[in-house]
């Protein structure tokens, strides 16, 4: 028997379906209107599991939550876990997206990829591996600093050694060799980046779901900030519905779409959005050459 605590105050409600353009139903728009906001508490994500059993069916595979934001990744994988649902977000959408925007954006530049430094700034053994999986073939130096343990870095060297045959570097100091890196990625929540010790043309990938770095940077015009990747809704094989916008995030799209540099519309870059050409135009030439 379920605690009355734990049953959803108010219920959750299909609103619509997605139709693909041969009118069959390829999905469910669900509305649960939780009385308790505190997503930090347990009991809020056993809520909203609760409500996610109740609107699923057999043939529901996987999830979307249109405020990903609101969740933290340790949230987001309980869901997961509880539901046995693939749930969407940015930081897995972008492990597919970072080689091709990294590639465009550095031959629009005139620049050797291949020669540039990346600093991965990380907590999660399994998501690190696999981000470094996804750039290793275009990226010969890559190093390591965040919040892990001295067994996860050893078992995060040898696993990419083994796999990639790339040797990775870590350091604990931040600070002191920020300044040496062209290309930074973000994969912790609530993460604060001390942006002066960021090189002037830096381009920062900030794929934590809370955006926390970003909202640090806002103002501080030292940095480029790629906060997440926007496709044309209308390249979907989907009917309109007011429940999806003419422009979709990757987390979306990744669901419905193939992931292709033609079908990416632009770059979310601190609050505005670019098309790859105009952000290296305008905005990382003018910084001076990388």
């Amino acid at each position: 028997m379920i605690p009355n605590k734990l049953i959803p105050e108010a219920r959750p409600k299909i609103l619509d379906y997605f139709y693909d353009k041969d009118g069959n139903i390829i999905g469910k728009v669900g509305g649960i209107f939780l009385n308790r906001c505190s997503w930090e508490k347990e009991d809020t994500i056993k809520e909203f599991i609760l409500a996610i059993e109740e609107l699923r069916d057999d043939n529901t595979v996987s999830l979307i939550i249109e405020e990903p934001s609101l969740l933290s990744v340790q949230s987001i994988n309980l869901i997961e876990d509880e539901t046995n649902l693939k749930v969407f977000n940015k930081v897995k959408a972008s492990m597919k997206l970072l080689p091709l925007v990294l590639n465009s954006i550095y031959e629009r530049l005139g620049n050797d990829l291949k020669g540039k430094e990346v600093l991965i700034i990380g907590d999660d053994k399994e998501c690190t591996k696999k981000v470094i999986e996804s750039i290793c073939k275009d990226i010969s130096f890559i190093t390591l600093t965040g919040y892990y343990e001295d067994d996860e870095i050893e078992n995060i060297y040898e696993y990419i050694l083994e796999n990639t045959g790339l040797s990775i570097f870590y350091s604990k100091n931040i600070d002191r060799i920020l300044t040496n890196y062209s290309i930074v990625i973000n994969l912790i929540d609530n993460y604060c980046l001390n942006t002066q010790k960021l090189r002037k043309e830096a381009i920062v990938f900030d794929l934590s779901i809370d955006g926390k770095i970003t909202s640090n940077i806002i103002g501080n015009s030292k940095a480029t900030i790629i906060e997440d990747f926007v496709f044309k809704g209308d390249g979907l094989n989907i009917k309109r519905t007011k429940f999806l916008s003419s422009l979709v995030y990757a987390y979306i799209y990744e669901q419905m779409g193939e992931f292709k540099l033609e079908n990416l519309d632009g770059l979310y870059v601190n609050g505005q959005i670019y098309k790859i050409r105009d952000l290296v135009d305008y905005k990382i030439k003018s910084k001076g050459k990388l």
